[in-house]
């Protein structure tokens, strides 16, 4: 009995590893806050949209763990559940396809088109890890990622509201927000990757990678304001505008001392999810706000 407690205990802990609940926390939030800029997403909806989001980015990440189980090996890289075998192959596919069911059955309590746009990011999750394998391709690792969580934005905001310039624009500015996201892990994964794929990262190097972050997040921005002439977000969140030094400060301390590279990746993974859940309560508290004047 304690045994098989303990092989359990060993089991979800190395699920819990596989599924990076703090990143998946991060993909869902684009889906909420396409549904907050698009209305007030009181209904059971919003529920199905979520868990969609929550369930097919899980599936991503496992796939991801189990196809680069034995280059993580080779690597010695610890993070993968699969490659230190904590979790077999067999019960990662399990997983998978447990993942994989949740997210096609809350897409059949969605619209036509929320369908459509979840099984495009159900294709894209796949072939980024398998056939295609869009990770080790460089500009399409890349596009993918950007992509994917540009989708998932859309799919809340059309959940709600038909497709329009504001939901264009979110979608532009979640994609250019995703590739700086992807660009940094592949930054923190150069000395891995440069050994057994080629990246986007691995072809540009490390310094030129960081000044086109910047970039993204300068267009970023530039997307950030079109949206603020259109009404999308209240002109309260310039309150929030501070907050940005938490994300720029790091790059221009990278792009000065290459020691200082691993230290920027740690600290922005820290503060994105306090930062995100900041702008997520000031987005309802906004929207709520507008329901009762």
């Amino acid at each position: 009995m304690i045994i098989c407690f303990k092989e359990f205990a060993a089991f979800i802990e190395a699920s819990y590893r596989t599924i990076r609940f703090s990143s998946v926390l991060c993909f869902t939030s684009a889906t909420l806050v396409g549904a907050i800029l698009a209305g007030s997403p009181s209904n059971l909806r919003i529920l199905w949209l979520l868990l969609f989001s929550a369930s097919s980015t899980t599936f991503a990440f496992i796939l991801n763990d189990l196809s680069d189980a034995e280059l993580d090996r080779f690597a010695g890289v610890s993070r993968n559940a699969v490659s230190t075998g904590a979790l077999s192959a067999r019960r990662c596919i399990l997983l998978a396809l447990l993942f994989l069911f949740g997210s096609v059955a809350s897409l059949t309590f969605l619209s036509l088109q929320n369908q459509l746009l979840g099984l495009v990011v159900i294709f894209l999750y796949f072939t980024y890890s398998w056939l295609v394998r869009a990770k080790a391709r460089p500009v399409l690792d890349i596009l993918y990622h950007g992509l994917c969580l540009a989708i998932l934005a859309t799919m809340g905001y059309v959940g709600y509201r038909p497709l329009d310039v504001t939901c264009l624009l979110l979608a532009a500015l979640v994609f250019f927000l995703s590739a700086a996201s992807q660009t940094l892990q592949e930054i923190r994964d150069y000395e891995t990757d440069l050994k057994m794929l080629k990246t986007t990262v691995t072809v540009l190097g490390k310094r030129l990678s960081l000044i086109m972050c910047l970039v993204f997040f300068a267009v970023s921005f530039a997307i950030f304001v079109l949206l603020l002439f259109y009404g999308a977000f209240p002109l309260g969140i310039l309150l929030l505008s501070p907050l940005a030094y938490f994300i720029v400060a790091p790059f221009i301390h990278a792009i000065r001392s290459e020691e200082y590279e691993d230290t920027m990746i740690r600290k922005i993974k820290e503060k994105r999810l306090v930062l995100i859940v900041i702008l997520l309560a000031f987005l309802i508290l906004s929207r709520l706000i507008l329901e009762k004047n």
